[in-house]
């Protein structure tokens, strides 16, 4: 008995070691695989907001409340207090879950917002809060930028990390309807590890958009990290109906395919999407925004 009770425990704690193993391999596996998430060691960029993972990520030009996520000089245009929250989990895996918030403030000349991202699970998650502001410079250009502050907790031996990040971005309109943006992460090269001398990755992002008089869009983006390949990403927002957009976009390396669909009955925006790893399977993205 007192051996088939040490043996018994021994494959029971084998278990929950594989387990957690599992998931973190996963965890990391699955963050430096994936299109829309651009990562060095633990930190991922993350896209957030089904309207954004519709059209795979190709958001830097997008206006809207998510756009502390993707372009914070895109919050300009903002002209009511918005509160949004998101969930997104990544290839159906509980652990790889993301659970968010923002809200936006628009005052006389400027745009401020505060968002929050949970990511993981109790053993292994990240934690982001952001702090931007947009504003206008003039009638066809905004700027904006965001502090943003990382925590990363591994249970175990492993030690918390924390640091602090810059972004910048803008987005002019230089004939009407097309829009040109440019947003870069990571503006000071921050270290967030001295071990081997890691840092947070510089992700330089540009994109354009056209919006067609129906107001569906066409999206095209590219994404350079430092020492890392091109990324290209496009998508599209074509209206059904008054109220109700279908969108769908391609983004690689590696490839991925999304789709998604948007519907507006105010003061509420729910978007929807779906985005498909060539190998990793579908994940499932919902958004929810409430204007005051």
């Amino acid at each position: 008995m007192l051996i088939e009770k040490l043996v018994r425990n021994n494959y029971l704690n084998m278990f929950h070691l594989l387990k957690h193993s599992l998931t973190i391999f996963l965890l990391c596996g699955c963050l430096c695989t994936t299109t829309w998430s651009v990562v060095y060691a633990q930190y991922p960029i993350k896209q957030i907001g089904g309207r954004a993972m519709g059209v795979s990520g190709a958001s830097v030009c997008i206006q809207d409340i998510w756009a502390q996520y993707h372009n914070q000089a895109a919050l300009a245009s903002l002209q009511n207090i918005s509160v949004g929250v998101a969930f997104q989990n990544s290839f159906f895996v509980k652990e790889l879950s993301t659970k968010s918030i923002s809200f936006v403030l628009p005052v006389k000349y400027l745009v401020f917002g505060v968002n929050y991202y949970y990511f993981g699970y109790n053993k292994l998650n990240e934690n982001k809060i952001g702090l931007s502001f947009a504003k206008k410079l003039g009638k066809k250009i905004s700027f904006g930028g965001q502090i943003d502050y990382f925590f990363t907790h591994i249970d175990g031996e492993y030690e918390n990390k924390a640091t602090a990040v810059g972004e910048l971005g803008v987005i002019a309109e230089p004939i009407n309807n097309l829009f040109i943006a440019a947003h870069v992460f990571n503006v000071w090269n921050t270290q967030f590890s001295s071990y081997e001398n890691q840092y947070m990755p510089n992700i330089t992002k540009i994109g354009i958009s056209y919006m067609l008089q129906n107001q569906s869009t066409l999206n095209i983006e590219v994404e350079k990290e430092v020492d890392e390949e091109l990324i290209v990403k496009t998508g599209a927002e074509i209206y059904l109906i008054d109220k109700l957009v279908l969108r769908a976009g391609v983004a690689g390396k590696p490839l991925s395919y999304s789709f998604g669909l948007g519907y507006s009955y105010k003061p509420l925006q729910l978007n929807i999407a779906f985005s498909k790893h060539h190998i990793l399977g579908y994940s499932p993205f919902i958004s929810v925004v409430y204007d005051f």
